[in-house]
Order: structure tokens, then sequence, then C-alpha cells
């Protein structure tokens, strides 16, 4: 039990400083209009470590805070998290978690499918100030961004979103432990 709430603190305190990262340094690395996003990083780890609930639950609380603090379009970072953690949420059983290439893949599609959703709304609240294809261009420049820092990352998050059950030697149950 105590293994368990160090490790929810410990998931909860890096989505704090990714989130102080997403909005003080990252900005500063910027290229061509893209920058990492590390909040989306960690709902994609969060759903692939847990389920769609948790995931869409996890997705909409960023995305919300996102848009308290970012945006002018409160809502549309809400409801791309939410849906991007729901959706992986619910195809997580389908992977080899353990296998780096399995999140790096997830990380660069999760972000085209945001992005759309993001602009999607944007553009039906009317404000769209790049054409199509500018927007595609810095949606793959983050997703290229994306990647490399979920490879960069791998290890460290699979220690804080993975844990094994191995049983006890003096008993049959179980217990849960980092890895």
């Amino acid at each position: 039990m105590q293994g368990s709430y160090w490790r929810s603190l410990l998931i909860v305190l890096s989505f704090f400083i990714a989130l102080t990262l997403q909005t003080t340094i990252l900005p500063l690395l910027q290229v061509g209009g893209a920058m990492p996003d590390l909040l989306l990083i960690l709902v994609v780890f969060t759903a692939l470590f847990s389920d769609s609930n948790t995931g869409g639950a996890v997705g909409f609380t960023v995305g919300f805070l996102q848009d308290l603090i970012i945006t002018r379009y409160l809502g549309l970072y809400a409801l791309s998290g939410f849906l991007t953690g729901y959706i992986v949420g619910t195809i997580q059983g389908k992977f080899f978690k353990e296998n780096p290439i399995v999140p790096v893949l997830l990380v660069f599609f999760s972000t085209f499918f945001y992005n759309a959703v993001y602009i999607l709304g944007r553009g039906l609240c009317g404000s769209l100030p790049l054409t199509f294809a500018q927007m595609a261009m810095i949606t793959l420049r983050e997703a290229v961004y994306n990647i490399v820092l979920t490879f960069l990352l791998y290890y460290p998050l699979m220690r804080l979103f993975y844990y094994t059950k191995k049983p006890l030697a003096d008993s049959g149950s179980q217990k849960t432990y980092f890895g």
C-alpha cells in the first residue's frame, strides 16, 4: 500500500514538473512553431499503463490545466487530452508495453490525433491563422520532438509507470513494488 502511495505521488509530481517546463522553458526551444509536449507524453504513458478511464481522466485534467494557463479556448486542450488518453487506454492491452518502440509509436500518432482535435476545435471557433500545410508541418516537427523525448525518457518513465508483481517467499500473496 505504501509503495502505491509513493508511486502515485511521484506520478503527480512528474506532471507538475512537466507542466512547469511546458509553460516556462520549452517555449524557448521552439523550432518552426513546434515544441515538445511533455504533458502529452505523460498522458500517453499513463493511459498505456492503466486503462481508458484513467487515461481519459488524466488527459482531461492535464488538458484543462493547459487551457487555464496557456490558451483562450477553454476546453479544447481538455477535449484533446481526454480523447487521446481514452483512446490510448482503450488499445493499451493490445501491445507489449516493455518494447520501447510501442510508446514511441503511440506518442508519435497521438501527437497527430491530439493536434488534429485541437485544430478542428479552433477551426470550429473560427480561428485558424495557419494553412493546413503549415499546421501539418508544425505537427510533424512536434511529433519528431516528442518521439525523441519519449525515447530519452523511456526507461525513467517505465520505472515510474510500470510495476511488477512477484510472489513472496513465505506466503501465497503478491507484493507490488517498483521494478
